[in-house]
């Protein structure tokens, strides 16, 4: 059987619902050879290569501590440092380097100041998430040396192309941004950065897609309908169950499809 691949996009809040789509896979015995996370993606797939439960992941993020610190690094408008963050994830996961992780991680990030994706597999695992995590206008840059690295979804927000050559199938788990603002209700800056950078990473989307032979990959869109996520327990379970749903939907296909 061929190996399998996981692609856990980028998206805000919004991808907690990767833990929905591995509480799936879990529960139907489908196991990965490798995973390449985005953004939120970075950190769940993180949890999950470090040999965490779905069941333990989910738990730990809706807690009152994870959260906070979430929010408060998207914040402050692009201005936050994140130390507690840092000591949350290494506590949490009890992995500092990528070469603890029980399952290969590939983490992008986009270096701003070369004008590349950057893909980070080996050395420190929180400072490759943090850069991956940088989104524009929500969170700050990352240095790396001398250089500068934002959020990976800014140039590919589903790195199916940055996992190894001898994985050829792949399950990717994408968030849409489907939720419309109101254009009779006041908006916040912070709702309009986050719903254009959600555009822009979905247009991405599609286009990378087209790189992948159809017959190679199950793509899992989960669709957040009811505007950006808020720190609070239950809307963090809500869009949990909404990947678990999205996942659902498509375990025949991934069978059919990846599993022959």
């Amino acid at each position: 059987m061929a190996k399998i691949g996981l692609v856990l996009s980028g998206g805000m809040f919004k991808g907690l619902a990767h833990v929905g789509v591995l509480k799936v896979l879990e529960e139907n015995n489908i196991k990965v050879d490798a995973i390449a996370g985005c953004s939120m993606g970075a950190i769940i797939g993180a949890f999950y290569a470090a040999g965490k439960t779905p069941q333990e992941i989910e738990e730990f993020v809706v807690k009152q501590n994870f959260r906070s610190v979430l929010s408060l690094s998207f914040s402050t408008l692009g201005f936050s440092k994140t130390p507690k963050l840092q000591h949350l994830i290494e506590t949490f996961s009890g992995v500092t380097k990528f070469r603890q992780l029980k399952i290969p991680l590939y983490v992008n990030a986009t270096n701003i100041t070369k004008e590349k994706e950057v893909v980070f597999s080996s050395g420190e695992l929180y400072t490759a998430i943090r850069a991956s995590i940088a989104v524009p206008g929500f969170l700050a840059p990352k240095q790396i040396k001398n250089d500068l690295y934002i959020d990976g979804g800014a140039l590919n927000n589903i790195p199916v192309s940055n996992l190894p050559h001898n994985i050829k199938k792949y399950i990717i788990s994408n968030v849409l941004p489907t939720e419309k603002l109101d254009g009779k209700k006041t908006v916040s800056i912070k709702d309009l950065l986050e719903k254009g950078i959600l555009i822009m990473m979905d247009e991405l989307t599609k286009l990378r897609l087209k790189d992948v032979p159809k017959q190679n990959y199950v793509f899992i869109p989960t669709k957040i309908t009811d505007g950006p996520a808020l720190p609070n327990e239950e809307k963090f379970r809500q869009i949990i169950r909404k990947g678990e749903i999205a996942a659902r939907k498509k375990i025949p296909k991934i069978k059919r499809k990846l599993l022959k």
